[in-house]
């Protein structure tokens, strides 16, 4: 099996970290990875803010589970209540002011698409994948934090990283040393192909 193949099937998502700081090497060649993937027409539309501050970190962690919160409220407001009531826990568990949705990992990698992005969420997507393989294939672990997603929607957020307001938050990453080391990837069942025509 190629060293490729074995790092699709090694990568998990991680949510426990050590404390050891990635390097800024090894953050530059993760970015770089995540920028050679492809993207719609050529634009090379993506942009980077990376946070290893630790204050900020967790700053960052409590404005975005505000802001995830009240999209959820506003969400159960327009559903019926047995819809409404599976938001419940997570509400709870973003309420809950020691959650970190960074897990204590001590990289946070924003990818942002440009306004001339054609394809913005795929070419992010694409990115974060690379992104991810690269970091399986350092050591480290890595996870989409889908909880971050409002911090694209926050001023003072932008404007501290000095990010372009036009700018669309599609993809945060955080990277690290696992806590623990070398963990199962989940099973997956066979893909399920629909049709095969020769």
């Amino acid at each position: 099996m190629s060293d490729v193949m074995k790092n699709i099937y090694a990568r998990r998502s991680v949510r426990a970290y050590s404390e050891e700081p990635v390097s800024e090497d090894k953050i530059r060649e993760i970015i770089k990875a995540g920028f050679h993937a492809p993207n719609g027409a050529g634009t090379e539309a993506l942009r980077f803010a990376v946070i290893t501050n630790k204050a900020r970190l967790k700053h960052y962690s409590d404005i975005s589970k505000v802001m995830f919160v009240e999209q959820l409220r506003q969400v159960m407001a327009q559903v019926g209540p047995e819809q409404a009531k599976s938001f419940e826990g997570m509400i709870k568990t973003l309420s809950n002011p020691k959650f970190d949705i960074f897990y204590g990992a001590p990289v946070l990698v924003l990818v942002f698409a440009a306004p001339h992005a054609i394809t913005p969420v795929e070419d992010a997507s694409l990115a974060a994948e690379n992104m991810m393989l690269a970091a399986t294939s350092m050591g480290l672990g890595s996870c989409w934090i889908g909880f971050a997603k409002p911090l694209g929607n926050a001023p003072e957020v932008m404007s501290e990283l000095n990010v372009p307001s036009d700018h669309k938050l599609i993809a945060p990453l955080i990277l690290g040393v696992p806590k623990k080391k070398d963990m199962a990837p989940s099973q997956r069942p066979e893909p399920q192909i629909l049709s095969w025509s020769n």
